[in-house]
């Protein structure tokens, strides 16, 4: 017995030597770098200087950031709403015995194996673009002047022009959770209620929804996540615009480089960065363990 366990540590030893190098060490290092004082990122340790709750303090008192949490928290709300929604309608369709299923999902899914940035450049330049962008056109040809000369990308309509792009690539993802959570719940208790005079939204709310309750709280900490470190979109739609700015970039210019317009009064701090990415791993673990409880019961088999 204990050479097997012998064995059995010999084997995982290499696994844990590289998460604590890969993950713990960088973790461990970057909570003490939120309480100093860093001018550089490769500064050495003898540069920093202590600053306490500091940067934290910084954080809650500056404008800018303030802006980046209410952005990601209305990205986190309207998003989502917008995600489920269509990603559930969709895991829906496809379970209700449509025709070439396989073929419309991999259609939805087909826009998250487009990278980010090329997905957003095509938004922002082709659909987005006041002179010749699909909506422009489209509403144009409709006969809809007031939709034509709307500006998608202006300070009023940029943040909820960003959600809708980001959703569209987004969806296919999040349905495709749902969905292979739907095809595991045996087809015999829809037969049944069919039988019992249910209706489709009858099946659904009382079937489908307690069945899936573990997959949905699964898609919903991996949509806060996601939510959290919104990152490339909010940099390539509005930069330093503070109605896109979100708190991953700005993390992101405290610790590689002061904005132009936005950052312009924030001094450049790499500690401060490093307590924006602690207060973000801190918010994930606390939505997490508020939806552990939020879904806490007892856990249904079948």
């Amino acid at each position: 017995m204990k050479i097997q366990k012998r064995v059995i540590a010999l084997f995982l030893l290499p696994a844990v030597i590289i998460y604590l190098g890969i993950f713990l060490y960088p973790t461990l290092r970057t909570i003490l770098m939120s309480f100093y004082t860093i001018p550089a990122l490769s500064s050495r340790i003898t540069e920093w200087k202590f600053a306490g709750l500091a940067n934290y303090a910084d954080l809650v008192r500056s404008p800018y950031f303030l802006s980046s949490v209410r952005n990601v928290l209305g990205i986190w709300l309207i998003g989502g709403a917008l995600i489920f929604g269509f990603a559930f309608l969709y895991a829906v369709i496809l379970q209700s015995g449509v025709r070439w299923k396989s073929f419309w999902r991999s259609l939805i899914f087909l826009p998250n194996t487009i990278s980010v940035v090329v997905l957003s450049v095509v938004w922002l330049h082709y659909i987005y673009n006041p002179s010749y962008g699909l909506l422009t056109t489209l509403f144009h040809r409709l006969g809809m002047t007031t939709l034509a000369d709307i500006q998608w990308t202006d300070n009023e309509h940029l943040f909820y022009s960003m959600i809708v792009a980001y959703c569209f690539g987004s969806i296919g993802y999040f349905m495709l959770i749902l969905s292979a959570g739907m095809d595991r719940i045996p087809v015999d208790y829809y037969e049944a209620a069919l039988l019992e005079g249910a209706n489709g939204f009858q099946r659904f709310y009382k079937i489908t929804l307690p069945l899936i309750r573990e997959v949905f709280r699964t898609t919903v900490v991996l949509w806060t996540i996601t939510a959290s470190n919104f990152f490339a979109w909010s940099a390539t739609f509005g930069q330093d615009d503070p109605h896109t700015v979100t708190p991953a970039y700005y993390m992101y210019q405290k610790v590689f480089g002061v904005g132009n317009n936005v950052y312009a009064q924030d001094e450049f701090n790499v500690g401060s960065g490093a307590s924006v990415g602690i207060m973000i791993t801190l918010t994930i673990l606390i939505v997490s363990a508020l939806l552990n409880r939020m879904f806490k019961g007892e856990r249904l088999e079948y």
